[in-house]
């Protein structure tokens, strides 16, 4: 009988663990969880000297959405050209609330990421240079993997 017991608390345990196992989602379906809070990513505080301030420049910032909708493990993933604008990617995330999709009742928490670009023309550009330079930059940026690897 201690045995049963025992087997079943096991059981329960696992459940409960594997119940709680937070999910790895890409960038594109993070909509399908959490929507951003509007005005809760804080304005940049960048630094007035530093490395590469300056440069064209992408941040791979990854990160947990909490069943509050607060941001948590936010860790720097990804930085190209390096230089001092990591910090300010982390920081901004670091801001950020979300407020649950309406298809995620049980406010499930997810792992992601961002690509935050810095000093490149802004995505409502015309300009096909300008979209294209803004594309590059991004692109140098994405972790195809990301979904793939626990966090």
């Amino acid at each position: 009988m201690k045995m049963l017991t025992l087997l079943l608390a096991t059981v329960a345990a696992l459940t409960v663990h594997a119940a709680e196992k937070i999910q790895t989602i890409p960038p594109e379906r993070l909509a399908n969880y959490w929507l951003l809070q509007s005005g809760s990513a804080a304005q940049a505080n960048v630094p007035n000297s530093g490395y590469n301030l300056d440069a064209p420049t992408c941040a791979a910032v990854s990160y947990v959405v909490e069943k509050d909708g607060s941001t948590s493990h936010v860790k720097l993933e990804k930085l190209v050209p390096q230089g001092d604008l990591g910090k300010v990617a982390v920081g901004i995330v670091a801001a950020m609330h979300f407020a649950p999709a309406p298809a995620n009742l049980g406010k499930d928490a997810v792992s992601t990421y961002v690509v935050m670009p810095f000093n490149v023309p802004g995505a409502q550009s015309t300009n096909p240079a300008d979209r294209a330079q803004r594309a590059q930059v991004l692109d140098a940026c994405k972790l195809p993997d990301f979904a793939a690897k626990a966090h």
